[in-house]
């Protein structure tokens, strides 16, 4: 993201004080309050350059407190993403899109998808107008989709299609990228669309192969990168649910957590760089204190699962623990540089010079940056609205990591086997 100090436009100041009252920051926030989180943004970038270089990168997990800016932190993130000229997702786990589904996951995370030079949905963007003579990566992305055995040849099939047909075919496109992102295609009509070109004995085609998650990852980012991006960027916010699923699901997470983060350098996806946002307390709470560290890898040992899954939920879980790239309290300096500018903004959003409030907030080393905000901005619509000086009170959150019946039988509805598919 460029350092320069953005110009305070009253609608953009005041686009970022409603994200900011909202505790949802957006690209205005973060223009205008860079996180403070160095060492984190330093090691975002140089995983950054290592795609650049080589294609690979290991993911990062980021640790903090409720409200400690963990979502600012990500959303900066993204930025520093598309100003690389990645395509950048941000996907907020939640009860219907859990770890342990990759393929609500990829859903999110296409839906979320940015594009550095183009806006609106990124998928329907690229079709629109698309010609491989334009693709700079596309032949060789197109020959590794036909050589990869793994691959279901639906794969190849629709990717024919789209090259052939995307540009002048528009139903049939949306079906493709529908398709990609497992919605299957009805055989009837891939058949029907590959004979129409002469291709119809190319493919062996059947019903859609299970255990292609991670290879419809491994295939948009190639896709992503034949078309000129970088590559792609994905940042997980709020992981801490996990902990709400059942045991069973809570194995399934850890393991993906794993693979998308590239902690096997073997299966590492090139071109990909996943971050995954989780509450600071979580390996205390949940792998320790109730026991995920020894529990999850029994059971799923227990119920058959294939040893390189298990080794991938350690892995996951280890990620969790021995992560060192934390979102910490802000110190005394680091508030009131906060407050100065945050000031500067609600001045130039409503042509209002609001008081100072440095100093009649306590600081206190448990506060979060988001409490100090979000407090500043609330004493200073009383003020200008009403010309009343009002006062907040703040409440600790405590986080549930218990089990959670209704998220659960979400997940399980979803489930087909002991740990169901990849």
């Amino acid at each position: 993201m460029s350092t320069e100090t953005p110009t305070l436009e009253p609608q953009l100041c005041r686009r970022a004080l409603e994200a900011l009252r909202a505790g949802v920051p957006n690209r205005d926030a973060v223009r205008l309050l860079t996180p403070l989180h160095k060492r984190a943004t330093e090691e975002f970038a140089k995983a950054l350059r290592g795609i650049e270089e080589d294609n690979k990168a290991r993911g990062m997990v980021i640790t903090g407190g409720f409200g400690s800016g963990k979502s600012h932190l990500l959303e900066y993130l993204r930025h520093l993403g598309i100003e690389s000229h990645f395509v950048c997702s941000r996907v907020t786990l939640s009860k219907e899109t859990p770890l342990s589904d990759l393929t609500k996951v990829l859903r999110s995370a296409i839906a979320s998808a940015t594009l550095p030079d183009r806006v609106g949905p990124a998928l329907a963007e690229l079709a629109e107008g698309f010609s491989a003579d334009k693709a700079p990566g596309w032949a060789e992305f197109f020959q590794w989709v036909h050589r990869t055995p793994e691959l279901d040849p639906r794969f190849g099939a629709t990717l024919t299609l789209f090259e052939r047909l995307a540009s002048t075919d528009e139903e049939l496109s949306e079906k493709i990228l529908a398709d990609w992102q497992g919605f299957p295609l009805k055989l009837s009509e891939l058949r029907g669309a590959l004979k129409s070109l002469g291709s119809d004995s190319d493919y062996t085609l059947g019903r859609p192969q299970k255990n292609q998650e991670l290879l419809r990852f491994a295939f948009l980012t190639r896709f992503f990168k034949a078309l000129g991006y970088t590559g792609w960027v994905i940042l997980l916010d709020e992981a801490e649910l996990i902990s709400r699923y059942g045991l069973r699901a809570r194995g399934k997470a850890y393991t993906h957590l794993a693979q998308l983060l590239g902690l096997n350098e073997d299966s590492r996806i090139p071109g990909l760089l996943v971050v995954s946002a989780i509450t600071d307390d979580y390996a205390g709470e949940v792998l320790h204190r109730r026991g995920d560290r020894l529990k999850v890898p029994d059971k799923m040992e227990l119920a058959g699962e294939l040893p390189s899954k298990i080794e991938d939920a350690k892995r996951g879980i280890a990620a969790i623990e021995t992560t060192n790239l934390s979102v910490q309290v802000p110190g005394r300096e680091q508030v009131r540089q906060t407050h100065d500018t945050l000031q500067a903004v609600y001045a130039a959003a409503y042509d209002w010079q609001p008081p100072s409030l440095a100093d009649t907030l306590e600081y206190a080393g448990s506060t979060r940056m988001r409490q100090y905000v979000r407090a500043w901005i609330t004493l200073w619509d009383l003020k200008r609205l009403y010309n009343y000086t009002g006062e907040t009170v703040t409440d600790s959150v405590k986080l549930s990591y218990d089990e959670d019946k209704d998220i659960e039988q979400v997940v399980a509805d979803n489930d087909d086997g002991p740990f169901g598919p990849d």
